[in-house]
């Protein structure tokens, strides 16, 4: 590896996080938001402290995150990340990866998409066909336009975060499955964003899988300005299959490159992987209901245990997330070098095994 430069390493500012419900008055839209930060000096080691770290709980088990709540956000000037959570999702479902970016200097931002978190999805079982059709119109329309609301909240101290600690010229958005597709959307619509990093995202199309070819219509990617975009994507996703994730590659302007994990599937991008993935493979109908995402999910969803291990999946994501926003929002030479070295060996001094398709053979 590059000895001038390190992603997989925690960077040296403590983390704090605060939660806070914003509201967009435009739409009568209440969103629950978590904020990372880079916090003062007083707090190093606690975000790492089982005692002192934040708790919380997901369908009362209980969770934590690398980060001590409401501690006092550091002087200085910090590059912003709006994080959106996949369909069903929740705001904290990637704290590992937020948590990492604050403390290499990144003040990131998730919300609560109201109306399509895991609770919401979960009471879609008494909903007729028509009903869940509505509803997920209304969740498609408004996710882009949350990404927005919330770039323009830290903007113009809606938060108790203070604009003047966010420098505006360098923003960046990450999402997960339909999160990169809102991301992809919103990068479309608001000229503010200048980095994207979309996760096993959703937007491709194959007539194979034909009901992916609504997300896929919807998404115009003849952007107006210049976006630097890594696609992170896994060979064995079973929610959001490669030949997907290929065709949606393809459709991106440059500059653009994809790194796939092997031996991995769609909850590796989370922070809690066996939970959820063991979680979704026992009840793909939860979330899914009787959809051909399902029924593809229970004949193809390996175990855990014969897929990539959380630690290398973490490495995956956290590493070439942090290299690819340093790159382009921070514009460190030392991330730009990395990025354009042998990233397959850089991973795999990590134990991390994956493949970097050639762009001539991912069909345009």
């Amino acid at each position: 590896m590059s000895k001038e430069y390190n992603p997989f390493r925690r960077g040296s500012f403590p983390v704090g996080v605060i939660t806070q419900e914003l509201h967009d008055s435009g739409r009568d839209r209440a969103l629950p938001t978590e904020i990372w930060y880079p916090a003062t000096d007083e707090y190093s080691g606690q975000d790492l402290s089982e005692e002192i770290k934040d708790k919380y709980s997901i369908l009362d088990i209980p969770a934590s995150q690398d980060a001590v709540r409401d501690a006092k956000l550091r002087k200085g000037t910090f590059p912003l990340i709006i994080f959106s959570h996949g369909y069903g999702g929740l705001r904290r479902i990637n704290s590992h990866l937020c948590c990492h970016l604050a403390s290499h200097g990144y003040i990131v931002v998730s919300p609560d998409h109201t109306g399509n978190t895991l609770l919401d999805v979960m009471s879609l079982g008494n909903k007729s066909e028509q009903e869940i059709m509505v509803l997920n119109a209304q969740v498609f329309g408004n996710r882009p336009r949350d990404i927005i609301f919330l770039i323009s909240c830290m903007l113009n101290n809606k938060t108790s975060i203070s604009s003047d600690a966010i420098e505006e010229d360098h923003i960046g958005v990450s999402g997960h499955s339909a999160g990169g597709w809102t991301i992809l959307v919103a990068t479309s619509y608001d000229k503010r964003i200048s980095a994207a990093l979309p996760l096993a995202s959703a937007g491709g199309f194959s007539e194979e899988y034909i009901e992916s070819k609504g997300l896929s219509d919807a998404l115009d990617l003849n952007w107006k300005h210049e976006v630097p975009t890594l696609f992170l994507a896994a060979d064995k996703d079973t929610q959001v299959p490669i030949e997907l994730i290929y065709d949606l590659f393809s459709r991106v302007h440059e500059p653009k490159n994809l790194v796939v994990l092997n031996d991995a599937d769609h909850s590796h991008f989370f922070k809690d992987i066996e939970l959820a993935h063991e979680m979704v493979r026992s009840q793909p109908e939860m979330v899914f209901g009787d959809s051909p995402i399902a029924k593809r999910m229970k004949e193809n969803m390996l175990s855990f245990s014969e897929l990539c291990s959380e630690k290398n999946a973490h490495d995956f994501l956290c590493g070439l997330g942090l290299a690819h926003m340093d790159a382009h929002l921070k514009k460190k030479p030392n991330a730009v070098r990395w990025l354009e070295g042998d990233i397959k060996a850089y991973m795999a001094e990590q134990g991390v095994n994956v493949n970097i398709p050639k762009k001539s053979e991912i069909l345009i």
